[in-house]
Parts: C-alpha cells; structure tokens; sequence
C-alpha cells in the first residue's frame, strides 16, 4: 500500500514538552517551555480589548466572503505604519506588504520569495535560533547555513565572530535577524552593534529577514523596531516576517504580515504579485478575523490607548520576574554573576544548564523547559517562583 512507506514521526520537541505537561499529575509541574504569555494564574488570557474589538466587530459584520488575497487593507496599512512609524512618501512609496497567516506564514512566503529571485542563493541563521525556522525554510527548498550568535555558558553575544561569517557569506545571501527578544536567547545586539550588522548586510548585498515576534515586549513598541527603521533608512532592500500572537494574543488567529522594502516604487506593484501567486499555492487566503480585530484597534484611539496599556502589563510582568528570578538564585547562589538575566530581553532566556540535568528537573521536580535550557519568563508567578529558584540553582554557573 502506498502509505506503509511512511513511519511515525516524533513530536516536536516543544509540542512533546506540552502533551507531556498535561500528561503529568503532580500539583507541583511548571510549565517553563511553550513560548506563549502567561499571567499570574498561569493562563494564557485574551486580552480586554481584543474581546471589546471582537465583539464589535462581530456585531456588524455582514459578511464571511474572502478578503482580498494581499489580505485587509485597513490592517495591512496599520502594519506598516507599527513597525515602520511615520515614514515620507518616498519611503512608503517602497514597502509593500501581504497579510499572512501568523509569523509562520510570512516566513515561509519571504523564503518563497527570495528563492524567485535568487534560486541558487543561501539563507543564515543564528545560533541558536528559533527551532521552525529550520522546518519554514527548508520547506521553501532554501539551503540553510548559520552564523555564530550566542554562547549559553557565557551567556554572551558572539558579534563579532557573526560578523566574520556574515563577511564570508555568498553575496546576496539571505540572513533572518530576529530584531527584539530573540528566541530562545533574549539576548539582543544594542544600538551599535546592530548598525555594524547592517554594514556587512550592505557591504555585501544581502537581503535581512527581520523576524518581529514580539514587538512592543522588550524595550518598548518603538525602541522594539528601531533596528528595522535603521534598515528602511539605510538599505535598499529588506523583509520584515511580523507576528500578532504574543503582542495581540492572537495565537490561534493565525494573525500576521510580511512587509517588504523595494528598491524602487516601480517594484512594490510586482512583489506583491509575486507573494499572492506564492500564497495561492501554500494556503490560498488568509483568514480574516485575527486581522479585523488588530485593524479595528490601531485604527480607534481609545482601543488603542487600552492595547498599549496591556501590551504594558505584559512586558513590565516578564521584566519583573526576570529581576524576581535573579534575585531568587542570588539568595540561594550568591557567587554567581546573574546579572545576563536581567539584561536580556522579552520571554525566553538560555540558562546554561545541560540537557541531562533539564532532564533531571522534569523527572523529579516536574519542571518541564526545552532541552538546551530554554525558559519562558512569562510561566513565573509568585506561587512557583521560589521551588523553581531552589531546583535550577545548583545546575546553573
């Protein structure tokens, strides 16, 4: 039969954590691996005024027809100005842009749409870097390569030594930055290194793909994305994969955008001929209801005003616990040199413990994390913070 040539797969690694979470029966499990927000119950909320939006939106909406395949102009638009801001007329003559579904969707058009454009070229990424960015970009048929970018003993950027590969790199490469709260590091170049990463980005002609997950729960909404507006500025040409899950808390929604910048105004009308075609073939449509919940926020004030509030709770409750947590090990580790916790940025943070003893934790204290050491802040709350304090610090240096 056709189908006995198939064998079973494992799960992903993170969705394996998850089913084996739920799985457990011991009052004392944190779940510290899935890269959602969390709040102090523990639950994964919508937020107030995605559920006010949503629910006028519902109550005049008259229609379940298709939006138009480059996807709902209105959100299309606030795309745009969020992660760019006020741009000139020269500029925005320059960007076009597809909603997609989720990050996901706009990574794997992005890699799609490069491959058009250079079949023989190449794609870098970190290391680490986000798991899926392997399985979306190897799904496009792009060979990956990567560039050094983080030690999880040191718990330093190795910029540099991205920068020597990056250099070596076949011109016209594509090299996926994540721009804020890089997954699963939290550890971000600062103002002036990024503007050395541009250098070699425009000395050698390659195309950044910005990944922007989570802007607005690092910094802050503007300082998130300053180094895509340095590029918008700097360079001739750029992608930009962006994600509502974790701003919006539109995870099941599917909710997201490529952005991309055009050399000339002339160009903007045949890449986003290029991308509908690329989507035609991967998913057809995008759906539509994540995308009229975000268009209706950013284009009210007040529901505007109320996002930014929230977006606020969210990034301040994971910058607390990040300081929470260092201050918890410190008491119990006071030789160690903590304070990478608190530098580092957004949800995740690489603690440095081995594979085996993150095994460890999950067998006997039921704490379960990605096996390279990878926390999500946001599973903290004041009930478990001290047990996970006590059962990480003897592993951690």
């Amino acid at each position: 039969m056709i189908f006995d040539s198939l064998h079973l797969l494992q799960a992903d690694s993170i969705l394996g954590l998850m089913t084996a979470y739920r799985e457990d029966p011991s009052p004392d499990k944190v779940d510290l691996s899935v890269g959602i927000y969390r709040e102090a119950s523990g639950r994964t909320p919508v937020l107030r005024v995605v559920k006010r939006a949503e629910a006028e939106l519902i109550a005049k909406q008259s229609t379940k027809a298709y939006v138009a395949p480059i996807g709902v102009e209105g959100f299309r638009v606030g795309m745009k100005d969020l992660v760019l801001g006020k741009i000139d007329d020269v500029l925005d003559s320059r960007i076009a842009c597809l909603q997609t579904p989720g990050g996901c969707g706009a990574l794997r058009v992005a890699a799609e749409l490069y491959l058009r454009a250079c079949p023989d070229g190449c794609a870098f990424v970190s290391t680490p870097t986000w798991s899926n960015h392997f399985g979306l970009l190897a799904g496009a048929g792009v060979e990956i390569k990567t560039y050094p970018y983080y030690d999880p003993k040191s718990h330093a950027l190795h910029v540099n030594d991205m920068l020597a590969v990056l250099r070596e790199a076949p011109a016209r490469s594509l090299v996926v930055l994540q721009v804020s709260c890089h997954n699963p590091t939290g550890a971000d170049p600062d103002a002036s290194e990024w503007e050395e990463i541009l250098d070699v980005i425009e000395e050698r002609s390659h195309l950044p793909l910005f990944d922007l997950a989570y802007q607005g729960m690092g910094l802050g909404l503007d300082a998130d994305v300053a180094p895509i507006r340095r590029a918008a500025a700097r360079l001739p040409e750029a992608l930009v994969a962006v994600s509502t899950s974790k701003n919006f808390g539109l995870y099941r929604e599917r909710t997201g955008a490529l952005l991309m910048l055009a050399e000339k105004p002339s160009q903007v009308e045949t890449l986003e001929s290029q991308v509908t075609d690329i989507a035609r073939g991967i998913y057809s449509m995008s759906p539509s209801h994540g995308a009229l919940i975000v268009e209706r926020i950013l284009k009210y004030p007040q529901l505007r005003r109320e996002w930014l509030a929230e977006l606020e709770e969210m990034r301040s409750r994971i910058e607390r616990f990040r300081f929470a947590l260092m201050a918890a090990v410190a008491d119990l580790r006071p030789e160690l040199e903590l304070d990478w916790l608190v530098r580092q940025l957004g949800m995740f943070s690489m603690l440095g413990i081995s594979a085996a003893d993150v095994d460890g934790l999950r067998r006997k204290r039921h704490i379960y994390m990605v096996r390279d050491s990878r926390i999500n802040i946001a599973g903290l709350n004041e009930r478990n913070l001290a047990y996970v304090a006590e059962a990480i610090a003897p592993h951690m240096n």
